[in-house]
């Protein structure tokens, strides 16, 4: 399990508040500087850090997957609250709303923290480094795969997806350092920001260690995260060849492997943490987590129950009693047992047992089944000789789904692939996204929805994207507003 190194004196240095102005200003003693590591054990506190920024419930503990599906079709609020899943649920996003979930401040942060961490290794701080340079190499790449993912992460929260018009709308300021106080970066087009994610990433992964670091990312969870991306930015042979060169090296080496169907549901349990599919997961524990504002706890029957499955997706599910996959959903009853009153509890964040909730889940950042599922879109995308194996790393999702179930060349749609990622990865983050980069309306009708919701979304709703938040105009002018949102 990752482990986390809290000292006192490191606190005020890698910890910054949770508010969406980091980058016009920010107090002198959160930055940290590249003066402040100088050994390979306090770069491993300080990369330690980075994971605890990831962590909080402003980012992948509960907003980001907050924003990836109540904002779809397969998840949905149960109830009106001023709680951050509710805000998403409605679309209720302004310049100087919360509804941003701090989607723009914390990855902002851990940007600045992993760039000083870089910084303190190629300006040779490090006073020890040589004795031992591959645990150093892998702590560099660990700080550049996660620069790239949150650069990634505002990207997508942030700008529109690259196919609506190949990338040329803005995207987000590119950091490739860390942000002095008199700097104001303007941002980025969309395709420029893909361009720096993925060298970045090709950085990144040869200094990774390939071996399993249990809440920490390793060059497999890098190379999975690059597929994710060229699969966003439409080079679909890049994707896929990418997502299938780490299928074929995992298949050889079993370090990660597909769960079985007899085990599929379980992978989800409490006690099987960091399971044959784990490639990254956020980790936390029972003394160190996000308590009753984490993602699992909005989800939980007895938690907060914030988060339902929809109607829509409960009947997508029923199409096929046989999907192993309809184990993870849990019928319950709001107020008296009776048909009109029941929902469904989706189980992949599940307590100790039915009626308690925990606060100690992980949370799931990069599956092994996304990958085959990634390697199945792109395949498809890309056509010719990739459709073929293609077409087979989708079938072995839907055949361990039901091994009477296959997708025959005929049925091999994009509608089809999309399907079976809402099936396979629904609250993980992904359905609203895929949804949007495919140019898919969302349709959020009857059903148990609430009135007053926006009821038809695609890319060319003015709130498909989150606003830059209006801080950020009173320091820096030149940053621009996305279309539809005022600057105040």
């Amino acid at each position: 399990m990752m482990k986390r190194l809290f000292i006192i004196s490191w606190i005020t240095l890698l910890f910054i508040s949770c508010g969406d102005d980091f980058l016009t200003k920010f107090p002198d003693d959160a930055v940290v500087t590249e003066n402040a590591i100088t050994t390979i054990a306090e770069t491993q506190t300080a990369v330690n850090g980075l994971y605890a920024l990831m962590a909080s419930q402003y980012y992948y503990a509960a907003s980001l997957y907050f924003y990836g599906e109540v904002k779809g079709d397969d998840m949905q609020c149960l109830y009106i609250s001023g709680r951050t899943p509710y805000t998403m649920y409605t679309f209720d996003q302004s310049t100087q709303s919360t509804g941003n979930g701090g989607l723009w401040g914390r990855p902002w942060y851990t940007i600045r923290n992993a760039s000083n961490i870089i910084q303190a290794i190629d300006n040779n701080k490090i006073t020890d480094a040589q004795s031992d340079p591959d645990q150093l190499n892998d702590y560099k790449g660990q700080a550049i795969a996660i620069r790239a993912l949150a650069h990634f992460d505002l990207l997508r929260t942030h700008g529109y997806p690259y196919a609506k018009d190949q990338g040329a709308s803005w995207g987000v300021p590119i950091l490739d350092h860390a942000i002095s106080l008199t700097e104001q970066p303007i941002r980025n087009t969309v395709a420029e920001c893909y361009d720096f994610i993925i060298k970045q990433l090709k950085q990144a992964i040869p200094l990774l260690s390939s071996e399993k670091n249990n809440g920490q990312i390793n060059a497999y969870a890098a190379q999975a995260l690059l597929a994710r991306v060229y699969l966003y930015r439409e080079q679909n042979k890049e994707a896929f060849e990418t997502a299938r060169d780490l299928i074929t090296e995992l298949e050889k080496n079993r370090q990660y492997y597909l769960a079985p169907r007899n085990n599929y549901a379980a992978q989800f349990a409490l006690n099987n943490k960091f399971g044959s599919e784990s490639l990254f997961e956020i980790a936390f524990s029972a003394s160190d987590n996000p308590g009753r504002d984490g993602l699992a706890y909005s989800m939980h029957w007895w938690g907060y129950a914030d988060i339902v499955a929809t109607k829509d997706f409960v009947d997508l599910m029923a199409e096929d009693p046989d999907d192993i996959r309809c184990q993870l959903l849990d019928q319950v009853y709001n107020g008296q047992e009776i048909e009109q009153n029941i929902r469904y509890w989706l189980m992949k964040y599940p307590g100790t047992s039915y009626g308690v909730p925990s606060v100690e889940n992980n949370y799931m950042v990069f599956r092994l089944s996304e990958v085959y599922l990634i390697a199945a879109e792109a395949g498809l995308k890309a056509g010719g000789e990739y459709r073929s194996p293609a077409l087979s790393y989708l079938n072995d999702i839907v055949s361990r789904a039901n091994p009477d179930k296959s997708v025959s060349d005929a049925e091999f749609t994009l509608d089809r692939v999309l399907k079976e990622r809402r099936k396979e990865l629904v609250g993980e983050g992904h359905r609203y996204f895929d949804a949007l980069r495919n140019n898919q309306t969302i349709i959020r009708k009857g059903g148990w929805h609430l009135d007053g919701i926006p009821e038809e979304i695609n890319w060319d709703y003015t709130k498909c994207i989150l606003p830059i938040p209006k801080e950020q105009f009173q320091m820096n002018p030149n940053m621009q507003q996305n279309p539809g949102y005022s600057r105040e």
